[in-house]
């Protein structure tokens, strides 16, 4: 049993219904992503500071944070996109959920996400898709919460 919530990840989607996770959802479980490209990152809020002459400082203020969880899967042969686009444009929202190896650890789940991809290719790997999940309001709560597989 591991101490930390790391190793090769779970993870799965599932497309929303009228801007929701459905109330029976289908849960997509991704292929396993290219080694180290799981990540999500935050983008902290921009930061406002009222000055007053000679640089006093008399309040700040920092908007929301935001998140992006990125992925690359192989472009393997034979097999399709798990999301379809149009020149990397997708049109529909999806949720996405992530589970450490150790699946009695905390992930992360993000329940409304604008989602996006880029093609990419090197000769050390060759073909994969970039997926990046953009993280949106959700109806309530936070926009990256915690989830716990088992």
């Amino acid at each position: 049993m591991a101490v930390l919530s790391w190793g090769k990840p779970k993870l799965e989607i599932v497309e929303l219904v009228d801007g929701e996770i459905p109330t029976t959802p289908t849960w997509i479980e991704l292929d396993t992503p290219v080694e180290n490209s799981t990540k999500l990152t935050p983008e902290k809020g921009t930061r406002r500071e009222a000055k007053e002459e000679g640089g006093g400082t008399i309040d700040i203020k920092t908007d929301k944070s935001k998140y992006v969880l990125e992925c690359e899967l192989f472009a393997k042969k034979g097999e399709d996109k798990p999301i379809v686009d149009s020149d990397g444009v997708i049109t529909k929202n999806y949720a996405i959920r992530l589970s450490p190896e150790d699946a009695t650890l905390t992930g992360y789940l993000i329940e409304k996400a604008s989602v996006s991809i880029e093609d990419t290719w090197d000769s050390e790997n060759g073909g994969k898709w970039k997926y990046m999940f953009e993280a949106l309001k959700p109806t309530t709560g936070n926009l990256v919460k915690p989830f716990t597989a088992s």
